[in-house]
């Protein structure tokens, strides 16, 4: 960490930096934040790279997570405890969830930990605060992308190498026109979600204790274990106000031909997800000013 901020130390000799105080709601300087564009870089590096670079199998622990945990899901929820998968191999269908769900629980716990966890650097020296978040969301979309490899390589197997070819329909147009919207939807959900918690931690520092739990919770009440289809249809409103059940029900249904529900719940999702990281912006941008005096 020091040789970072030494570079940036480096990179800022020749510059001005003015800071202000105002405690404005929206007010985000943009054209400083792409000037420490630099420092986002490194930031993103040294949470892919070096999260893993003293174990044993490095990086590799990006792939085997899901994996493990996919079979898991599969001994468990299908041979014995007998849950549909809207009939396409078990594996495929618990990983297609958990690529997305590990993506925004991960970006989202991690966000709304980021001014405590790095309070000590925030009273070292001056960056936009915005500038962890967003390195945050953009290394575990990377992640997301070394998992969704390992799963499109797992469907392009089961769909013309095994018998099990025939239960699954990737949808090329579906595939092409929303994987970039699911993926929005999601880093958007997380960031957003994320700030929001982090804003109100600083001073109610017990919530952080109950967001493990809220996550528990949000993990059964979203569909990983079991399809989407199955959720009857008078409760499917209650349930569909979860924007992560639009998101994986679509991925699905791209790719491995699950049964579709109503597309309106994924523009739900999206205008959801814009709304979320809005307030989220909001609430940081108030308290990021100060915090540092607090935490």
């Amino acid at each position: 960490m020091k040789t970072y901020l030494k570079k940036i130390y480096a990179s800022r000799l020749n510059s001005t930096t003015v800071i202000d105080a105002n405690r404005a709601w929206f007010r985000i300087d943009w054209i400083e934040l792409w000037q420490f564009r630099d420092l986002i870089s490194m930031f993103v590096e040294k949470e892919f790279i070096a999260r893993y670079r003293q174990t044993i199998l490095g990086p590799l622990w990006y792939v085997i997570q899901p994996l493990i945990m996919s079979g898991v899901l599969t001994i468990v929820f299908s041979k014995i405890g007998g849950l549909s998968t809207d009939g396409v191999p078990h594996l495929l269908f618990y990983l297609s969830a958990l690529v997305i769900w590990g993506y925004f629980t991960v970006a989202f716990q991690q966000t709304a930990d980021v001014l405590a966890s790095n309070a000590f650097m925030f009273k070292k020296v001056y960056f936009p605060r915005l500038v962890m978040p967003i390195s945050v969301v953009i290394s575990k979309s990377l992640v997301f992308f070394t998992q969704f490899a390992v799963f499109v390589s797992l469907l392009i197997y089961y769909k013309f190498f095994s018998s099990a070819g025939d239960t699954i329909h990737p949808d090329i147009f579906r595939i092409i026109l929303l994987t970039p919207l699911f993926l929005m939807v999601t880093a958007l959900l997380s960031l957003g979600l994320g700030l929001a918690f982090a804003a109100i931690t600083v001073k109610y520092k017990d919530l952080s204790h109950v967001l493990g739990f809220f996550i528990q919770l949000w993990f059964y009440a979203t569909p990983i274990v079991y399809p989407a289809s199955k959720i009857p249809e008078k409760y499917q409103f209650i349930f569909f106000l979860n924007p992560l059940i639009a998101v994986i029900d679509g991925f699905r249904t791209a790719y491995l031909g699950t049964v579709a529900l109503n597309p309106l719940f994924l523009v739900a999702a999206t205008g959801f997800s814009l709304l979320t990281v809005v307030i989220g912006l909001m609430m940081f941008n108030f308290i990021e000013r100060d915090f540092v005096d607090v935490i």
